[in-house]
């Protein structure tokens, strides 16, 4: 039976062992540290890790993990779970998205891949939270079989998982690069169909890139770390949806069955609004109002639309028409999610939408991206 250490936490067979891993440390005198859980089973088998809480209004990811880890689970475990419940411990106490101690997305500070960088003095060097995560993504790679990584979308927002493209590098050995890029596609694909809710693919490669997504926890350790795995999106945020915990519990064992680490049945995911529209569909910000006006929705999570269908109306303040007085679809899809409140000016984005994708699964990096900065 192999052994796994994290920070002060080693696994023991047939056990849940706690610990933390130190981060990094303030200048108050204290450390930053994250929780550690390892949960290890009996018998020799795979392991997953399971990482949550890098945004601090998003709590359901955390409640998975606490109720997912039980003594029950373990006896009948293969392998070994690695459990961070709490990625950004300053985000969470202070319910920020991004933490006082960072200025971006703390979801896009995991390893690019890049073998040269610029070092340019007028820049902020990389932050105490990114050189952290560099370290660990170190220990992810070092023993993750695959992974999952858990958030939150919007309020009253679909349970659903994200897939991320799986980019392969040109430049060099193009063709091997690509077969084993869509070999790593593969194994994601059979993950997200195990665990079972509506899936969701990422921006097209190129818009992917430009938003830092391979930077994100799920995308840095899938084209970076060629770990299987990818990220879940558990609807609202603070105050998590018990059916939406207990379903993506449910997603989570079957994943732990599809690995070979869990016996019996695969589980119904039930209790939660499902989406299949019958094909393939990407995330978009496109769903944007032409006008300042208010906007009232007449669709929710999970309705799927067809171009030119009326998705809500936009009156101005006294409730009269504004423009057309509605708002239609320019593509096939289905909704996500809704924007908060209900006041929005010209261009804002008033719904989350999945539409149609024709774009390829396995793209390649843009062409300059492995060049060295001069």
């Amino acid at each position: 039976m192999k052994t796994l250490t994290l920070g002060t936490t080693t696994s023991l067979p047939g056990t849940i062992q706690y610990g933390r891993w130190d981060a990094f440390d303030h200048p108050t005198g204290h450390t930053e540290f994250l929780p550690v859980i390892l949960a290890q089973g009996k018998e020799d088998g795979p392991t997953l890790w399971l990482t949550a809480g890098i945004h601090g209004p998003e709590h359901a990811g955390p409640s998975v993990l606490y109720k997912l880890i039980n003594q029950e689970l373990i006896n009948h475990l293969r392998g070994t779970l690695v459990a961070i419940p709490a990625l950004t411990p300053a985000g969470l106490r202070t319910q920020a998205y991004v933490p006082y101690h960072v200025d971006i997305n703390p979801n896009r500070l995991w390893p690019d891949g890049k073998p040269f960088k610029k070092k340019d003095p007028e820049k902020h060097p990389p932050f105490s939270l990114e050189r952290a995560y560099e370290r660990l993504f170190a220990e992810l790679t070092a023993s993750a079989d695959f992974m999952i990584d858990y958030h939150n979308a919007w309020t009253a927002s679909l349970s659903f998982s994200f897939q991320d493209r799986v980019l392969f590098r040109a430049d060099e050995d193009a063709d091997q690069h690509k077969a084993e890029a869509e070999a790593l596609l593969a194994k994601q694909q059979e993950m997200l169909d195990a665990y079972g809710h509506t899936i969701v693919v990422e921006f097209p490669a190129e818009r992917y890139v430009d938003l830092d997504l391979h930077r994100s926890t799920s995308g840095s350790a899938l084209l970076v770390g060629k770990i299987p795995g990818f990220t879940v999106e558990l609807g609202t945020g603070l105050t998590p949806d018990p059916a939406i915990v207990r379903a993506a519990i449910a997603g989570t064992r079957n994943v732990l069955r599809w690995a070979g680490m869990l016996d019996g049945e695969m589980e119904p995911i039930t209790g939660i609004p499902q989406t299949h529209p019958g094909y393939r569909a990407r995330r978009t910000e496109s769903v944007r109002i032409p006008h300042t006006a208010i906007f009232l929705s007449r669709v929710e999570a999970g309705d799927i639309f067809q171009t030119g269908d009326i998705l809500g109306d936009l009156v101005d303040v006294w409730g009269r028409p504004v423009g057309e007085g509605v708002l239609r679809a320019e593509h096939d899809g289905f909704i996500l999610g809704r924007e908060g409140g209900i006041y929005h000016y010209e261009g804002d984005t008033v719904l989350h939408v999945a539409i149609r994708d024709e774009h390829p699964l396995v793209a390649p990096y843009p062409a300059d991206y492995f060049k060295k900065e001069e």
